[in-house]
């Protein structure tokens, strides 16, 4: 039974091929690409041609599955290309809505990705000033139980430099200062603090700034300032940095001496500002 149904296939497709003309052409006749895919031209690819050595779409393209469109049947041009992919966009046209990260950065690290977190160990190689203490009152010493003035200095600076290999700038803000009298006593004050003839006040009066030491001794007074700090690239906007940093300045001594009395120059009627009056 397997035998008949084979033998019937067989001369099913020998009748099938027998009523499909078959063209005849050399290597250098090229068929259509029409003919060629019907299989109605016979090439005669020569001997010394390995497979694939011979265009059998005349030129055309040799691509196309199941579904494609057929080129031009008469002159075998060739089939349509895929369109090219598009130019990946500059991060000035990258669209908003667009979740692929740009291509290039070629402004500054901000603009390529809004969301970046520069922390301070970021711009550790922008140094900002170190505070100085620019006033004592009285000059480098202090009387055992009475308030002696601490004034220092520091302001707001911009330093350029170097920030994720883009040139940019980071500017540094003071917001508190921090004492440390040499005496296992600490404070923090909002500002540096001013003289008391600025402030209007008679010597050795308290101030936001002073201090009073309760021995004898030498010290050394060192004043540190907290700040804050922003960056840009390329002179745009200023973004902010979390957190804050401290730095310290120099020390300097101070001397606490002990006294019964206080010399003044004249009486309180002459000096109702001097010490005691």
């Amino acid at each position: 039974m397997k035998l008949l149904q084979s033998s019937a296939l067989v001369l099913l497709i020998v009748a099938a091929l027998s009523l499909t003309p078959v063209t005849s052409a050399s290597a250098g006749d090229a068929c259509s690409l029409l003919e060629i895919r019907q299989g109605t031209c016979d090439i005669d690819i020569s001997p010394e041609l390995a497979p694939g050595g011979v265009d059998l779409t005349a030129g055309g393209n040799s691509g196309g599955g199941a579904g494609e469109p057929d080129g031009d049947s008469e002159g075998g041009a060739a089939l349509p290309l895929p369109p090219a992919p598009p130019a990946p966009l500059s991060p000035e046209e990258t669209d908003p809505n667009d979740n692929r990260p740009p291509t290039r950065c070629t402004s500054a690290p901000d603009i390529c990705n809004p969301q970046l977190l520069v922390t301070w160990s970021d711009i550790a190689s922008f140094r900002a000033t170190p505070p100085v203490l620019t006033l004592m009152e009285p000059a480098g010493w202090a009387v055992k139980g009475l308030p002696m003035n601490l004034v220092a200095a520091a302001s707001v600076e911009e330093v350029g430099g170097s920030l994720l290999e883009f040139p940019a700038e980071v500017r540094f803000t003071p917001t508190a200062f921090a004492w440390d009298y040499g005496d296992s006593q600490t404070g923090r004050t909002a500002t540096g603090g001013a003289s008391w003839a600025d402030l209007g006040l008679p010597e050795f009066s308290t101030t936001s700034t002073s201090h009073v030491y309760g021995a004898r001794g030498e010290y050394s007074v060192t004043v540190g300032v907290e700040l804050t700090a922003e960056y840009r690239f390329a002179g745009g906007a200023w973004r902010p940095i979390a957190g804050s940093v401290g730095i310290a300045g120099s020390a300097a001594p101070v001397v606490v001496k002990s006294a019964k009395t206080v010399l003044v120059s004249g009486s309180c009627l002459e000096n109702p500002r001097g010490p005691g009056c």
